[in-house]
This record gives structure tokens, C-alpha cells and sequence, in this order.
């Protein structure tokens, strides 16, 4: 059972949450049926009945032709209204745009979100080879270059009670699976202003990402770049890290941050 559905049968609000929960975990894996569900989240067989019966009725669930449940258009819809609710989306479309364009890589803004990073954002780049993301999902903090930036500048406890739900497992030829070492490598990230993911989470996949402030200088999100070891070599990463600092500092200036502006992209 993920983390996500766990800490969600103890709230304050049993039923919002154990709802919730068959949510998170049906989009995690849609198609489950009724029995399925009730084993995963260990749920009561009457209480899960009404449960999904009840996001049933109000559209948030339905039942497909192979008698499992997916999720229903009413959550397409809140979605929709919930994205354009939001700001910081707004403001960071067109520079995120404009630096996928330019670098020819797709570029992603995410949010700390319980004990992951998640992204809103995703402008695909116009490499041949593309890379298996999407808008809504879900990054490790431990493994992922944005993961790193959004853990980095929180204080010391929050750092801690947030790796309390890390796994440390291996997602990669090179991730960093010792808490020792990892909280010494935020202290790099800190000191650079930037991280950088190197097949850490993903075998054969670069990732470098940068922090977005918000007008007190808070890190309110965070950008990157995410290409393949071909498109990303290591002759590349200080100058790309050096792009999307930049543009991370574009957008933050967008959300009223006034600090000192990012370093010049270095000329070749």
C-alpha cells in the first residue's frame, strides 16, 4: 500500500479520507474491482462498498465494461477548474515554453505535495526520443532532481520527518540510498543553487532542476530539464544548469521575488 493511502485512514475525517484514498490508489491502478480495493487499502467490505458506491453517484468513479473501476469525468472536470485556478502555472507556462524551445528539452514545473514532488507542468521537447512523463505524476524526493531542490531549502525538520517515508531503494545505476550521504548532497544543492539527477531515478535518464521563490524568497516549486544520457552528456550540465537557474529566476521575478537576478547563461 503506498505512503499516500496509509496516512490517509488517519485523519481527523475517516470516510474524506479512506475515499481519497481508493481515489489516489485507482489512478495509481486503474481497472482494480470492488475485492481488489478492499485488499489494498484493507478496508472493511461494507464500509468500501458505500464508499465507492457513493463517489459512484457523485461521478468521481464508474465502473468500466470489465467491471473494475476508473475514474469518473467529474474529475476531469474539477481538474480542469482546480488548473485554472492556479497561478503559478500560468506564470510559468510562458518560460517554460520558451526554455524547451530553445534547449530542444522537455521541461516540467513541480510542487512538494505530503511526501513526494508532483508535476503540473509538462512542455515536450523535440528530441526524438521522448521521455515517459506526465502531468500528475508523482517523483520520489530521494531520487529526482526536482525531489532535491523542494527538499533542500525546507528546515532541518521537515527534511527529516519528510526521508522518514523514504524507501532508499535503488531506482538507478546511481541512487543515493544512504540518508547519511543524501542529506550531505542537499547541502550541495543548497551551495550550487541547483540538482541534478543522474540516473538516479531512472536508468539512462538525466534530470537537472532549479528552485522558484515566491516573493518572500520562499521555494514555492521548482523547474527542470529531462533528457537521455545522450542528449544530456556531462559536457552539458553546467550549461544547461546554468538555463534553467535562469529561468527559474524569470519566473520567481514573475511571482514578485526581487532578489539578486540568476547568472548569465554562459557563452560557448
Amino acid at each position: 500500500m503506498a505512503d499516500g493511502h496509509t496516512d490517509a485512514t488517519k485523519s481527523s475525517a475517516p470516510a474524506l479520507s479512506k475515499g481519497f484514498a481508493i481515489l489516489e490508489l485507482l489512478a495509481e491502478e486503474p481497472g482494480l474491482r470492488f475485492a481488489e480495493i478492499r485488499a489494498r487499502l484493507g478496508l472493511p467490505g461494507s464500509s468500501c462498498h458505500h464508499l465507492i458506491n457513493t463517489l459512484c453517484q457523485l461521478g468521481a468513479l464508474q465502473m468500466n465494461e470489465q467491471r473494475g473501476y476508473v475514474l469518473g469525468l467529474r474529475l476531469l472536470e474539477l481538474g480542469a477548474l482546480a488548473a485554472g485556478q492556479r497561478q503559478i502555472e500560468h506564470q510559468a507556462l510562458p518560460s517554460l515554453r520558451r526554455m524547451s524551445r530553445e534547449l530542444q528539452l522537455t521541461c516540467h514545473l513541480g510542487v512538494l505535495e505530503g511526501h513526494a514532488a508532483i508535476y503540473l507542468l509538462k512542455v515536450e521537447g523535440q528530441r526524438e526520443i521522448r521521455v515517459n512523463t506526465w502531468v500528475g505524476k508523482r517523483l520520489s524526493l530521494h531520487s529526482s532532481s526536482l525531489g532535491k531542490v523542494l527538499l533542500a531549502w525546507l528546515p532541518e525538520a521537515d527534511i527529516r520527518d519528510r526521508l522518514q517515508h523514504a524507501t532508499w531503494e535503488p531506482k538507478g545505476p546511481k541512487t543515493i540510498t544512504d540518508p547519511a550521504a543524501y542529506h550531505a548532497h542537499l547541502a550541495l544543492v543548497r551551495e550550487q543553487g541547483w540538482a541534478l539527477d543522474d540516473e538516479e531515478d531512472n536508468p539512462n535518464i538525466r534530470c537537472i532542476a532549479a528552485p522558484v521563490l515566491d516573493l518572500r524568497g520562499r521555494v514555492v516549486a521548482a523547474i527542470s530539464v529531462v533528457g537521455t544520457v545522450l542528449d544530456i552528456g556531462p559536457e552539458h550540465i553546467d550549461t544547461l544548469a546554468c538555463a534553467v537557474r535562469g529561468t527559474a529566476g524569470s519566473i520567481s521575478r514573475e511571482l514578485g521575488y526581487r532578489g539578486a537576478p540568476e547568472p548569465a547563461l554562459p557563452v560557448d
